[in-house]
């Protein structure tokens, strides 16, 4: 009897997701959509930012997401590419190392409370910007050790591991790894020297001035503006196992 064929997705858009759909083809895996999927091939930071967040919404089962491109926990493709087989044939439901990549839990984010009733999730960041360019408003921050400050900025933003290396980064949040919390970086900020910290688990922030309407902007995509002094939460709703190499093939 003929070993049952794995199942695979691979989201993305041109030659480098139409070479790893050639590669998983030839592994002997079937190409289905993520909620069918024993694994997800995210190709580009795009797919892999859609795919944390379709695995956390429960739009695909808890299956372990393989990021393949440039970024700073994304593998090249020609490595991919070349041991995609080993991770096809290690699809087998076991929690262990898959093919020579190991499984890092990555928080994915959950924003409530920004008045249009909706939780919507995040994989890289979550920010809040003045709608106009380079204008003040003020936010407060509570953390959950009970620690509240008030800064006067232009935002505010809070990243995953994921995403701290971008938007917070420049910012000048620091870049956080995996299991070590979250970055929360007031952005442009009015003070010669601004505080950046790290969370274990999440942080609530309060538009506290109305003069200048303030947008949420999650992973990228603006979600609306935010009510003032409403406290907008914004805690690790779960995590995603993305397949990093170990250091055999790394």
């Amino acid at each position: 009897m003929s070993e049952p064929t794995r199942r695979l997705a691979v989201l993305g858009d041109g030659e480098p997701a139409t070479a790893m759909r050639t590669a998983a083809t030839a592994a002997g895996a079937r190409l289905v959509d993520p909620r069918e999927s024993d694994a997800i091939v995210a190709v580009g930071a795009t797919a892999l930012r859609d795919a944390a967040r379709t695995v956390a919404s429960g739009g695909a089962p808890p299956v372990p997401i393989l990021p393949v491109g440039d970024g700073r926990h994304a593998v090249d493709a020609a490595l991919a590419a070349d041991r995609l087989d080993a991770v096809v044939a290690g699809l087998d439901g076991s929690e262990g190392a898959i093919g020579g990549f190991e499984r890092v839990g990555h928080p994915v984010l959950a924003v409530e409370g920004a008045g249009d009733g909706r939780r919507r999730l995040a994989a890289a960041d979550v920010a809040f910007v003045t709608a106009t360019p380079a204008r003040i408003s003020e936010y407060g921050l509570a953390f959950p050790d009970g620690e509240s400050v008030s800064v006067r900025a232009d935002g505010a933003a809070v990243a995953t591991p994921l995403g701290s290396d971008g938007y917070a980064a420049a910012a000048g949040g620091p870049v956080v790894s995996p299991g070590s919390g979250l970055s929360v970086v007031p952005v442009s900020p009015f003070t010669t020297r601004p505080d950046t910290w790290v969370v274990t688990d999440g942080v609530r922030v309060t538009v506290e001035r109305d003069q200048e309407p303030v947008a949420l902007v999650v992973d990228g995509t603006r979600r609306g503006t935010v009510e003032p002094h409403r406290p907008v939460r914004v805690e690790t709703a779960t995590t995603v196992d993305l397949l990093s190499p170990t250091a055999e093939i790394g």
